[in-house]
């Protein structure tokens, strides 16, 4: 166990106190994953919000684009 460094000394123990490397790096593998989700419905809802110039205009492909996100964000657990 590392001692607190005295009043007015910076720490050079850059890892959170109480967490392991291991931990941190798990902790950003998740975080990069939940980003990655965020970013497949962002872009899920994006398609389905454009307006494709030589298709007729679809009512449903908003919904279809909204329902898709959502379960994106279900799957990751957000």
């Amino acid at each position: 166990m590392t001692q607190p460094a005295p009043t007015g000394t910076p720490s050079t123990d850059m890892r959170p106190k109480g967490r392991d490397l291991e931990s941190t790096i798990e902790r950003a593998e998740l975080l990069e994953a939940r980003v990655q989700a965020l970013g497949r419905a962002v872009r899920a809802l994006i398609d389905g919000m454009e307006e494709i110039p030589d298709r007729a205009p679809d009512p449903g492909r908003p919904a279809r684009a909204a329902r898709l996100a959502h379960e994106i964000l279900l799957a990751q657990g957000l």
